[in-house]
C-alpha cells in the first residue's frame, strides 16, 4: 500500500528525488526505464522496512504517481480469470487493490501487448503513420508490393484500440487515417466506424473474420528486407525508444499475428513470380463468371423495354434482324475503290464475305447470350485437354472482389443496356456449323440434363458421331461472318494503328507522324461543341431544340488530333456509351511515353498520364470505363483511373516488352502479351500474376479474352494463333495458316468463331466451338511456318494489297476490318 507523501518542507528527501526522476522519465517517454526503476526502488525499500514513496507534490511542479497505480496503468493486463464454479468463492485479489477493485480487470487483446509492451494509445497512430511514410518514400519498384500492408494495419490498429477500451483514441485514429482507404473501401470504413465497443466487435461477423483470418500479402525478398529494416529502426541508434519504437512494435505484432506474408524471388533481380499452380499441380480457381448487374439498373432497363413494347415482342427483333441480315449479305468484294483524302488518307468500305444469318432470341441482361453449341464445346474441350469438367460452370466474382465502380447509374447507362438488348435481338448467330457441306448433318450428343456435349462437322468422325447420339442439322439458324473492310489510301507506311467505336460510327487511326485522325462512318460528320459561346448566347438556350446552338454548324467527315511528340501506337474508345451513342472520349498511347485522354465533343486533349519510362505500345479501356490499362517497353503493364494522373497498379513480371493487353469481361483480370514469348493473366485488384501461358515461338503481339470469359486467344510474329482455357491454364487449340505476323484478333459475341487479321493481306475465320479431335495434340504445328493448314480454319478472305491491322465484331456480329493499301510493286 502507498503511504502519504512527505511534508512540503522536506524537499531534499530521497523520496522526492526518486519521484522527480520517475516523473522525468515518464515525461520523456522512457516508460520501461521508469517501470524498472520503480520496481527496484520498491524492492529495496521493502527490504529496508521503509515505505515506498507516495503521491505528493515534487520540486518543479511535477505530479508524483504512486508505484501501484503506475504499474497498474502501464503494465500489461493479466489474462482473464475463468469464472468460478457455482458455490465456489472467487479468487481473492492482491493487496494492492482496494475494496472497490475486487472484480477482475478487463483483459487486453493478445495482439495488443505482445512481449509485455506498455499500454500507450498514441503508439498505434505512430506505428501506422510511420509505416505509411515508409511506403510513400519507397522506390517506385517496391511501393506497389508494400502498399497492401497498410490496409490490415489500419483495420487491426483500430480494432485493437476498440478492444482495449481507448474509445477516444480509436475515434482519433479513424478520423485521421480513414481518408487513406475510404475511396477504395468505403464499406469497410463505414463498418469500422460502427464498431465502438468490444461487444460490437464480438457480434460482427466481418470483424471476427478480420480477427481470426490472416490477411495475405506477397512481398519479394528485397521488399521483405526493406520492411524488416524499417521495423528494426533503420539502423538509427535510439530510434526504438519512446512512442515511436512502441509504434513499430505494434506494427510488428500485427504483421506477425494478423498478416501472412508470402515471400517470392525478387523481380528486380530477374526472379519469377510465384507459380500459378498449387502444391498438387492444379491451377488455382479463378472467378471467370460475369459480374453482378446492378438490380436497379436491370429493373430500369426492363421498364424501358416494357414501355416501348419490346419486352416480349420477338417479332420486332426478328424483323430488324432480317433487314440487317439482308444488308450484310449484300457485302461483296475485298478492297473497294476509295477517293483520295487530305492528310491521313481516305476510307472506303466493302464486304469480304457473306453468309446466311439468323437471330439470337431473348437475350438476357445478366450475361452474354451463347448458343448451345458453345456450351457443348466447353465441356468437350475440358475433357479432351484434361481440364476440369466444371469448366462450363464459371464462378462469378463477389461485388467486393471487383474493382470499385460508382454505385449509382446514369441515364447513359440505361440507354446503353437497352440498346445492347435490342442489338442482341437483331444479332446474327455465328458458328462453324454454317461451313458444313450441303446435305451434311452435324452430330450432337446430349447429356443427361439435356445440354449438348459437342458439335463437329461430319467427316471421318461421321460414323462415330452417329453411334454416339442422334444426328441434327445444326446449320439451321447459324450464319457465316460477314467482313466489312475499310482501306486507307495514300498513307504509305505511316499508319500504325486503327480502332472502331462500339456503335460503329467513328474510326480512329494513329500515325507515325505523331497525330491521330478520326473518320465518320455514318456520314453525319464529326460535330464539335463551341468554345466561344458568350453569356447572352447561353441565356437564349431554353429547351432541347436550342441545344444545336452549342455546336459548330459545320460537321467535317474527318478531324485531326495533334498533341503527341512521337508515333501513336494504340487507340481506345470510351466503352460507356456502348452501341447507344457515339463515344465521348478517346485514349491514345505514344512513343513519347505518355497516354492522352481526348474529348470527342471538343476534340481537345484533356489529360496527360505520365509514368512509363519507355514507349507505350498499347492502351485499352476496361469493359465498364473508369479504368484503363497500358503496356510499355519498360516491361510493365499499369492500371490507371481516369481522374488520377498516377497509376494505381503496376504489373511487373515480364522479361521483355509488354506489347499488348486485354481485359477480362468481368474486369477482374487483365491479360498481357510480351516479347518474351509468354502471356500472363493478372488479378487487377491484388496485382498478382495468376496464369502464365507459354507456347509461342516469337513475340506475342495481340491477346484477346472471349466475351463469355472462358478463353484467351494470343497471336504474334510466329503466325500462330493459340487458344487457351483461362480456367485450367492449358492450351486448347493451335491455329496455323497465316504466313506473316498477326496484328489483330476478335471473338464473335457467342465466342464460337475467332477472326484474325495479319500482314499477309488476309482475314481468316477460325472454329472455336468444335472440340479438338480425339488424340489431337494442341501443340502440334507444321515444321515450316504456314505449311499446310489446320482443320479449324473455316475461311480465308484475301484482300488485294491490304495488310489488316484491326478486326472487330459489332454487337450484331458484323466484322469490321481496316488496313492501309500497299503500293503496287513496280513492273519488272
Amino acid at each position: 500500500m502507498s503511504t502519504p507523501g512527505p511534508p512540503a518542507g522536506a524537499q531534499s528527501t530521497p523520496d522526492a528525488n526518486y519521484r522527480a526522476i520517475l516523473d522525468y522519465l515518464a515525461k520523456r517517454g522512457h516508460h520501461k526505464a521508469a517501470l524498472a526503476l520503480s520496481a527496484d526502488l520498491e524492492g529495496s525499500l521493502s527490504r529496508q522496512g521503509t515505505p515506498a514513496p507516495g503521491p505528493g507534490p515534487v520540486p518543479g511542479g511535477g505530479k508524483a504517481v504512486p508505484l501501484d497505480d503506475f504499474a497498474e496503468r502501464n503494465a500489461p493486463s493479466a489474462p482473464r480469470q475463468p469464472s468460478a464454479p457455482p458455490g465456489q468463492q472467487p479468487q481473492q485479489q492482491g493487496q494492492g487493490q482496494g475494496q472497490g477493485q475486487g472484480q477482475v480487470r478487463r483483459r487486453m487483446d493478445q495482439s495488443v501487448a505482445p512481449g509485455h509492451m506498455l499500454a500507450d494509445p498514441p503508439s498505434w497512430d505512430k506505428g501506422y503513420a510511420g509505416l505509411r511514410l515508409f511506403v510513400e518514400n519507397s522506390l517506385d519498384i517496391h511501393r506497389p508490393e508494400l502498399s497492401p500492408l497498410l490496409l490490415p494495419l489500419f483495420v487491426h490498429s483500430y480494432l485493437d484500440l476498440v478492444l482495449v477500451g481507448y474509445r477516444d483514441a480509436a475515434d482519433h485514429f479513424l478520423a485521421r487515417f480513414a481518408p487513406d482507404h475510404a475511396p477504395l473501401y468505403p464499406g469497410l470504413v463505414r463498418l469500422l466506424a460502427s464498431l465502438r465497443l468490444p461487444s460490437h466487435v464480438a457480434e460482427n461477423e466481418q470483424a471476427l473474420r478480420w480477427r481470426h483470418e490472416r490477411y495475405h500479402v506477397r512481398l519479394s525478398e528485397r521488399g521483405w528486407g526493406l520492411l524488416l529494416g524499417w521495423l528494426q529502426g533503420g539502423g538509427l541508434h535510439g530510434s526504438s525508444e519512446g512512442t515511436e519504437g512502441r509504434g513499430r512494435d505494434r506494427v510488428l505484432a500485427i504483421i506477425n499475428e494478423r498478416v501472412k506474408v508470402d515471400d517470392y524471388a525478387s523481380l528486380s533481380r530477374g526472379g519469377a513470380p510465384p507459380a500459378p499452380y498449387g502444391a498438387d499441380g492444379t491451377a488455382p480457381e479463378l472467378r471467370l463468371g460475369p459480374g453482378r448487374v446492378n438490380p436497379q439498373l436491370e429493373r430500369e432497363v426492363r421498364r424501358r423495354l416494357k414501355d416501348a413494347g419490346e419486352e416480349e415482342d420477338d417479332a420486332v427483333g426478328e424483323g430488324a434482324g432480317a433487314k440487317a441480315r439482308g444488308r450484310e449479305d449484300k457485302a461483296g468484294g475485298a478492297d473497294g475503290e476509295g477517293a483520295e483524302g487530305a492528310g491521313g488518307g481516305a476510307a472506303d468500305s466493302a464486304g469480304d464475305a457473306a453468309g446466311d444469318g439468323a437471330l439470337e432470341r431473348k437475350p438476357t441482361l445478366d450475361a452474354p447470350s451463347s448458343s448451345s453449341a458453345a456450351a457443348a464445346a466447353n465441356d468437350a474441350k475440358a475433357a479432351s485437354t484434361g481440364g476440369s469438367t466444371t469448366d462450363a460452370q464459371l464462378i462469378s466474382p463477389f461485388p467486393a472482389e471487383l474493382p470499385p465502380y460508382p454505385s449509382t447509374f446514369r441515364t447513359l447507362d440505361v440507354a446503353r443496356e437497352v440498346e445492347r438488348v435490342r442489338e442482341a435481338r437483331k444479332r446474327i448467330r455465328l458458328g462453324p456449323e454454317a461451313y458444313a457441306p450441303e446435305g451434311a448433318l452435324i452430330p450432337a450428343t446430349r447429356g443427361e440434363g439435356g445440354g449438348a456435349l459437342g458439335a463437329g462437322l461430319l467427316g471421318e468422325r461421321g460414323a462415330e458421331g452417329r453411334a454416339r447420339g442422334a444426328r441434327e442439322d445444326q446449320r439451321r439458324g447459324v450464319g457465316k461472318p460477314s467482313v466489312c473492310l475499310f482501306t486507307l489510301h495514300d498513307t504509305g507506311d505511316s499508319l500504325s494503328t486503327v480502332t472502331f467505336s462500339e456503335d460503329s460510327t467513328v474510326m480512329a487511326t494513329g500515325f507515325t507522324e505523331s497525330y491521330i485522325r478520326l473518320w465518320s462512318l455514318d456520314g453525319k460528320g464529326l460535330r464539335a461543341l463551341r468554345t466561344d459561346l458568350k453569356e447572352d448566347e447561353v441565356d437564349k438556350i431554353r429547351d432541347a431544340n436550342d441545344l444545336s446552338k452549342l455546336y459548330h454548324p459545320d460537321a467535317p467527315q474527318t478531324r485531326k488530333l495533334i498533341a503527341h511528340s512521337g508515333p501513336v501506337y494504340s487507340l481506345s474508345f470510351d466503352p460507356v456509351p456502348g452501341p447507344a451513342s457515339p463515344p465521348r472520349y478517346l485514349l491514345s498511347a505514344s512513343a513519347d511515353t505518355t497516354v492522352r485522354l481526348w474529348s470527342l465533343e471538343t476534340y481537345a486533349n484533356l489529360v496527360v498520364y505520365r509514368g512509363h519510362r519507355e514507349p507505350v505500345w498499347a492502351v485499352e479501356w476496361g469493359p465498364r470505363g473508369v479504368y484503363f490499362a497500358t503496356a510499355s517497353r519498360d516491361r510493365t503493364a499499369r492500371l490507371w483511373i481516369t481522374d488520377k494522373v498516377n497509376a494505381v497498379r503496376i504489373f511487373a513480371g515480364h522479361l521483355s516488352d509488354v506489347n499488348c493487353l486485354s481485359f477480362h469481361p468481368n474486369s477482374l483480370y487483365l491479360a498481357t502479351g510480351s516479347s518474351d514469348r509468354t502471356c500472363r493473366l493478372w488479378d487487377v485488384q491484388k496485382g498478382h500474376c495468376v496464369r502464365v501461358f507459354i507456347g509461342h515461338r516469337a513475340a506475342v503481339q495481340v491477346v484477346r479474352c472471349s466475351p463469355d470469359g472462358r478463353y484467351l486467344a494470343s497471336a504474334g510474329d510466329d503466325g500462330l494463333v493459340l487458344l487457351w482455357s483461362l480456367a485450367t491454364g492449358l492450351r486448347i487449340k493451335t491455329f496455323h495458316g497465316h504466313t506473316a505476323p498477326i496484328n489483330s484478333l476478335a471473338f464473335s459475341n457467342e465466342s464460337t468463331v475467332l477472326v484474325s487479321g495479319a500482314a499477309d493481306d488476309t482475314v481468316r475465320v477460325w472454329d472455336v466451338a468444335t472440340p479438338p479431335g480425339e488424340g489431337a495434340n494442341p501443340s502440334d504445328v507444321p515444321s515450316a511456318q504456314g505449311a499446310g493448314g489446320t482443320p479449324d480454319l473455316l475461311a480465308t478472305l484475301a484482300t488485294k494489297r491490304t495488310p489488316v491491322l484491326e478486326v472487330k465484331f459489332t454487337p450484331r456480329n458484323l466484322c469490321l476490318a481496316a488496313g492501309a493499301m500497299r503500293e503496287a510493286a513496280p513492273p519488272a
